[in-house]
């Protein structure tokens, strides 16, 4: 696509809004352990094989056993045991330009009764039920069923997956100890923020890096009847890791990732949303995937 044919759909930047309710800041934020969950929303890409088999390179370097892979329509996550802990990783799209065009013109919001007036993309709910009962069957069966505390990540898509499954995963009794995720789109209304906020802020963290231009879609104008909003907090990195980060607890706080708000600029910067924490977020750097031929066509886009 070329970069003229979004600089006429956007308004505007419009003033940041501030969510009415007050939520609690996050623990202490830990790079270390932003790597290690990077290394494990990077490795949802890589083939079936090589994480069953946990050998898919550097993004499978932590220690985790037991893997079992949940198919989606589109995407899939992968569950196992990290630390004695099961982790959840949902993976992301492998065409960013299209999945960026789809949010653009296709705002489609559905009502979820996970809590009261919440709407979340259609798109995202629809891909997360997909994988719903294979994710949870799979908790179960590794020793971590409703009431068990478990850990979650996901980049791109799949971090608005893991935003999704998050809450719904809340509401059937599991207990979400730790979340860090990547390149995350607007997911839902205010409400599901608000609600979001409320219940993970505290164990989540929203790491966002430089110009990725999908932490700006879908927008939060031109809409009719109600307004993608972020969760939060985020965690923006600027530069690259070693040059540190920025942290905001308040929707579109212009000292993190809402500083460029410009998707025509942005789309110029599609490796900011493929390298988080120096970290290959994409099917790039799986090694075993691309010996067993099971990572698909490479879009054109990421050839150039």
């Amino acid at each position: 696509l070329a970069q003229g044919s979004f600089a006429s759909v956007f308004t505007p930047q419009v003033p940041a809004m501030k969510l009415s309710v007050a939520f609690p800041l996050a623990a202490a934020y830990n790079q270390d352990t932003a790597l290690e969950y990077a290394k494990l929303a990077g490795a949802a890409y890589c083939s079936d094989s090589a994480l069953e088999a946990w050998s898919c390179g550097d993004k499978c370097s932590a220690d985790v056993k037991s893997v079992k892979i949940c198919k989606g329509d589109t995407t899939k996550s992968f569950v196992g045991v990290w630390d004695s802990t099961c982790v959840v990783s949902f993976e992301g799209t492998s065409n960013i330009q299209s999945f960026i065009t789809d949010l653009e013109f296709w705002k489609s919001s559905t009502d979820w009764d996970v809590c009261d007036g919440c709407k979340v993309h259609s798109g995202f709910l629809k891909e997360y039920k997909s994988m719903q009962s294979c994710v949870k069957q799979s908790l179960a069966d590794l020793g971590c069923p409703s009431g068990s505390s478990i850990k979650t990540t996901g980049h791109s898509l799949g971090a608005a997956i893991d935003g999704i499954a998050m809450m719904d995963l809340h509401s059937a009794g599991w207990k979400i100890a730790e979340s860090y995720n990547f390149g995350m789109p607007r997911t839902g209304n205010e409400n599901f923020a608000t609600e979001f906020n409320k219940l993970f802020s505290s164990i989540f963290y929203r790491v966002t890096h430089h110009r990725d231009p999908v932490v700006q879609v879908p927008p939060p104008a031109l809409i009719v009847n109600w307004h993608f909003t972020h969760v939060e907090p985020e965690v923006f990195y600027k530069s690259k890791v070693s040059s540190g980060f920025q942290q905001c607890a308040e929707n579109r706080d212009k000292k993190c990732s809402a500083q460029y708000w410009d998707i025509a600029i942005d789309l110029l910067s599609l490796g900011d949303h493929l390298d988080y924490m120096g970290v290959d977020t994409s099917f790039f750097g799986c090694k075993k995937g691309a010996e067993d031929g099971e990572l698909g066509e490479v879009p054109m886009m990421l050839m150039v």
